[in-house]
């Protein structure tokens, strides 16, 4: 009965079913770890990776097969219920944050972008435009999710007496006029970048950012082998603070100064990586440059 459990669980625990009532998508296929094997390695406990999906936010982040998670966000994690309960709560582009038990015996943290269960056996997950959408939409999503907490935050303490009630109205923004488009099209205009670093960035939460005593700041979550950023030493996790000392307030900054840059252009950026920050130099690289 126990072994028929542990395969039940096994089964479960797969890509698709760990998203439980969220659509969130993780990429892997856990099994309980067996109290034997758990004795054996000195822990309580943990989800041993049977099971890592090609292309999947996991195999992005380095999780192999053979690795166990002993941990999500400050809860360990023992049971398949335990791991089904932490992805319920996450949402596409959310950050998911492991201790990890690797091959070699060491313990390690593990930082993972979320994806989206629509984003599985995709065809075209390569494009870059995709890509480019999709990680749009997640940082969309995440600040809509951001202002809810606000806005639930400020009903609470509205509704406890902890805070006055404001009856200035907000300043009304006028809308922006619409620039004429050119005469023989109707493509919308949009800057076109001329150099590319060869990464992709996702914007920290509010919380990390406090963390790390920075305001903004975007975190490496893809360096394409051979790129620019994997020339100067750029690799996924860390966190890009400043780019030429001035402050990265999102990814959006980074799109509006690589606007202004042409090939062969330095960025000077101030990384944390592990807590400690370090100074990389970027050379800027043609984007439709072969690598």
């Amino acid at each position: 009965m126990r072994l028929a459990g542990l395969m039940v669980c096994a089964l479960l625990l797969t890509a698709g079913a760990l998203k439980a009532q969220s659509d969130a998508w993780l990429g892997v296929k856990l099994e309980v770890v067996e109290q034997a094997e758990a004795r054996k390695l000195g822990i309580d406990g943990g989800l041993k990776v049977t099971r890592v999906d090609d292309k999947s936010p996991a195999q992005e982040a380095g999780m192999e097969v053979g690795d166990i998670v002993l941990s999500a966000g400050e809860d360990t994690v023992t049971t398949i219920e335990q791991m089904g309960a932490i992805m319920a709560a996450k949402a596409p582009g959310d950050m998911l944050s492991l201790g990890v038990r690797r091959a070699n015996g060491r313990n390690e943290p593990m930082l993972i972008t979320l994806g989206s269960v629509k984003d599985k056996n995709d065809k075209f997950g390569d494009d870059a435009k995709v890509k480019e959408l999709r990680e749009r939409l997640r940082e969309l999503d995440a600040e809509r999710r951001r202002l809810r907490d606000q806005l639930d935050e400020r009903l609470k303490e509205l509704g406890a007496g902890k805070a006055d009630k404001e009856t200035t109205p907000a300043p009304k923004e006028e809308p922006a006029k619409p620039e004429p488009k050119p005469a023989d099209t109707h493509e919308p205009q949009r800057v076109r970048l001329k150099v590319t670093l060869g990464a992709s960035f996702v914007n920290l939460e509010a919380e990390e950012s406090a963390k790390l005593g920075i305001e903004g700041g975007i975190r490496v979550t893809v360096v394409q082998d051979g790129s620019a950023a994997a020339e100067a030493g750029l690799k996924v996790d860390d966190v890009v603070a400043s780019i030429d000392k001035e402050a990265v307030a999102g990814t959006g900054d980074l799109r509006t100064i690589l606007a202004d840059r042409n090939p062969g252009d330095r960025l000077e950026l101030e990384v944390i990586r592990n807590g400690k920050r370090q100074q990389l130099t970027v050379v800027l690289r043609a984007k439709d440059a072969q690598r």
